[in-house]
This record gives C-alpha cells, sequence and structure tokens, in this order.
C-alpha cells in the first residue's frame, strides 16, 4: 500500500470516535512515507447533515492539507423540503430494509437512494478519480450508508480493495437493524477486509455472512497525554467554564441513545435522596437534553438546570482538562461500537460507569475497571454514581486498574501496527474472493 483513500462522513475538526480513528491512522500512515487522502463533508457537527448550519460560523476549505494527508470536503446538499427530506429518506429506508421482500429487490432500492443519504455536492465527479489513484480504499461508518456503499460500489468498480469498518452499534437490536440492510450487507462481504472493534460486532457480522477469514477485531487506543499542557489547561477551563466540584463528566452527542437522558433522570433520582451530584456535559446535540428537561415537574425541572451544566462543544485541549478535573466519566449508551472515551478517562485514573451493552460492554470489567449499569436503568445509574462519590477508595480503585489497563492494552500505535497488517492483507490478492454484486 502506497496510498490509502479514506472515506468517512465527517473528519477533523468533526469529534468523534470514527474522525479519531481515521486521523489517527493518517498521521502514522504518513509518517511510514505512504499517502493519504480523506475524502469526506464538510459537516462539523452532527446536526449539519440534517440542516444547513447557522450562516455565522466559518465554512471548512474543500481542499486541505492536514498532518500531510490531502482532505477534500464535499458540501452537503439541502434539497426541499429541506431540513426534513434527509431525515425522511433515512427513517424511510430503514422502514423499507424491514418489509419482507427479496434481497435483490431491497438491494436495487436502496441502492437508487444511496446517494441522497446524505446529499453531497460533487460525489459522482469526485470519488471515482480519487479511487482511480488509490491503491486501498478503506470505508469507515456504515450508518451514512449512501456514502458507505457508493464508496465501496466505485472501488470495486475498478477493481480496488476495499477494507470496511462498519462500527456496527450491537446495543440494540432496533439501531443493529439499520446497519444490516441489503445493500450495506453485500459491501461487508464482499470487502478485502471487515474490521470491527468488539467481539459481539464479529459475531453479528458473522451471522449475516461475512467470511470470518476477512474479518478482524481492532482494539482502539489513545496517544501519550502531555501532562504540562492539561495542567495548564485546567485552571483556564476550570475559570472559564466555573465549574462545579465535584462534577460527572458526560461526553457525546446529549441524546436518548447516548444516554444522557438516563443520566438527567439518575440525577433527578439521587435529588429526591437528598444527594446532590453535578454533572457536566460536553459534546454536541445539547438542545436534546434541554428539550428533555423540560418536560419534568417545575420544581425538578429548577434542579436539573442548576446541577446538570451544559458546555457545548469542545476543543481537545478543554476535553482533557475536563476528564482532569472530574470524579468519574459517564457513558450510559448503546450506540458506541468502542467508547475510546473510557480510555481517554482511564488515562487520566478517573472511575468510569457504563451501559452494559455493545463496545463499552466488552472494555469495561465490572467492578475492576469500572461500573456497568443496565442501559435507561436511571436507578442503577444512580446508585453507580451514588457508590463512587461515596466511596472513594472504590472510585480510587477503578481509575487506577482502569489507567493500568490503558498503559498495557491500549495505544494507538498497536492499533496501526495491527491496521497495517490488515490493509497489507486486503491489497493482496485471494483467489476465490466473494463476487456478490450490490
Amino acid at each position: 500500500m502506497t496510498h490509502l483513500l479514506v472515506v468517512v462522513p465527517a473528519y477533523a475538526p468533526f469529534v468523534g470516535g470514527a474522525q479519531t480513528f481515521c486521523r489517527a491512522m493518517a498521521r502514522r500512515l504518513v509518517a511510514d512515507g505512504h499517502r493519504v487522502t480523506v475524502l469526506t463533508s464538510n459537516a462539523q457537527q452532527v446536526d449539519d447533515f440534517w440542516s444547513p448550519p447557522p450562516a455565522i460560523r466559518d465554512d471548512l476549505p474543500p481542499h486541505e492539507e492536514m498532518d500531510g494527508a490531502q482532505i477534500i470536503r464535499l458540501s452537503l446538499d439541502y434539497p426541499w423540503p429541506a431540513p426534513w427530506r434527509f431525515g425522511i429518506l433515512r427513517r424511510a429506508t430503514h422502514l423499507f430494509a424491514r418489509l419482507p421482500l427479496a434481497a435483490a429487490w431491497q438491494k436495487a432500492i436502496l441502492r437508487h437512494f444511496a446517494p441522497s443519504l446524505p446529499p453531497l455536492f460533487g460525489l459522482q465527479s469526485e470519488l471515482p478519480p480519487a479511487i482511480a489513484d488509490a491503491d486501498l480504499v478503506l470505508i469507515v461508518d456504515a450508518s451514512w450508508d449512501g456514502l458507505f456503499v457508493e464508496a465501496a460500489q466505485a472501488a470495486f468498480a475498478q477493481g480496488k480493495p476495499v477494507v470496511a469498518v462498519p462500527l456496527i452499534h450491537t446495543g440494540s437490536p432496533a439501531i443493529t437493524a439499520r446497519f444490516r440492510m441489503a445493500h450495506q450487507t453485500a459491501v461487508y462481504r464482499r470487502a478485502a477486509a471487515v474490521i470491527a472493534l468488539s467481539q459481539p460486532e464479529k459475531a453479528l457480522m458473522t451471522e449475516w455472512g461475512v467470511d470470518q477469514a476477512k474479518l478482524h477485531v481492532l482494539a482502539m487506543g489513545v496517544d501519550p497525554m502531555d501532562g504540562d499542557e492539561v495542567r495548564r489547561n485546567r485552571v483556564t477551563v476550570r475559570q472559564r467554564y466555573k465549574l462545579p466540584a465535584p462534577f460527572v463528566l458526560f461526553l457525546g452527542a446529549a441524546t436518548y441513545d447516548k444516554g444522557a437522558f438516563t443520566l438527567a433522570e439518575a440525577v433527578a433520582e439521587l435529588a429526591r435522596k437528598g444527594e446532590i451530584v453535578e454533572i457536566v456535559c460536553a459534546g454536541s446535540q445539547q438542545h436534546q437534553l434541554a428539550v428533555f428537561l423540560d418536560i419534568f415537574p417545575p420544581a425538578t425541572r429548577a434542579i436539573l438546570k442548576e446541577r446538570i451544566h451544559l458546555l457545548g462543544q469542545v476543543n481537545e485541549g478543554t476535553k482533557q482538562a475536563l476528564l482532569a478535573e472530574c470524579v468519574a466519566l459517564a457513558l450510559p449508551s448503546r450506540v458506541d461500537s468502542f467508547g475510546i472515551v473510557l480510555l481517554e478517562a482511564w488515562q487520566h485514573a478517573k472511575p468510569v460507569v457504563a451501559a452494559a451493552v455493545g463496545g463499552p460492554a466488552t472494555l469495561v470489567v465490572h467492578e475492576e475497571t469500572g461500573l456497568l449499569v443496565p442501559f435507561g436503568d436511571s436507578r442503577a445509574l444512580a446508585s453507580a454514581l451514588q457508590r463512587l462519590f461515596n466511596e472513594p477508595e472504590l472510585a480510587a480503585r477503578l481509575g487506577a486498574s482502569g489507567r493500568q489497563t490503558v498503559i498495557n492494552q491500549y495505544k494507538w500505535d498497536n492499533c496501526y501496527d495491527a491496521f497495517s497488517r490488515i490493509a497489507a492483507g486486503a491489497c493482496r490478492p485471494t483467489p476465490g474472493t466473494d463476487d456478490e454484486r450490490l
């Protein structure tokens, strides 16, 4: 491999696990003398896929170099009736995929709508030449199935090997179904290699007919922290946001599936017991949590709005400072394929509480490196948080054990070594490759 094309729905400065993984691999590939091109959208946050961003925000350049990689950003389109068209079409295809139709019919119809999921200016003109110039195509995140399938189809048409990283959410059958539509599973089966982030994800794809010989489980990682920079940022961040002390940190989209609503309910549960727990939330879609808080009775709503602090999206330096300042990280999510943020919390020796589903359930060892609770169970989550506040020895032990786990197992350099072997194998022609058509 000398030239890798990465196709991913969004890229830095967009914040997410897929983006962190792609950028970590791109940096190391460039350092090893490979060329890397990233074909992506101009989205800076999740809401950008659904509706036009504010006019006051600066646009990202359509072409730029980042960490030595060439970035091509295609502009999101918002055809009438924006902002509802994309959402309606996306949900319609999910429902359509569940109908008892022949797979060939489903694939044909889903492929017809794929270029609009999401709609991107210039996709048909930019994608073929980018693939033609590449030796290997890495497609990431099948939840945005249009870009994922379009890139795969174009690569297969040109005879280029494909490595697929679908990032399947295994925490809910209804959500998992969004990753097993006929046109998606056809890509998994035909790709030269498929990367899962957990054994449950690998098991699912095996059930869906993906050849085990080309299925790989790849652990994510973290880079070493700059301790001096974190210490400097802690003072600035504490003063800028007037952070409460102590507080539990929530990082990620403030949605129901990420567990933000359950976390709010847990705070209300603790308030009824006379326990004060402050939550700091950093990430996207915080308007959803703000709307959810409005459904509580006035007295409870007032308490929650005092104790839940919404910071919006933050940069990497602020995120690390928040992790250093918090007493624990809460990730009660059912839509995490892995949970890189858990590793980041462990780097700071912070205890974690996660939902016992998906990637985090395979990453966190209950009572050893963190606490696991059922997804959506606010009472169990409240009890776990209460334990961490009331049992400092437990919190310290879990945080120290998590930190040692990261030191021993989870580094981006280790991930890159494994990824390089997978990529090299994908570039070698394999006789008898599944030739299923999309």
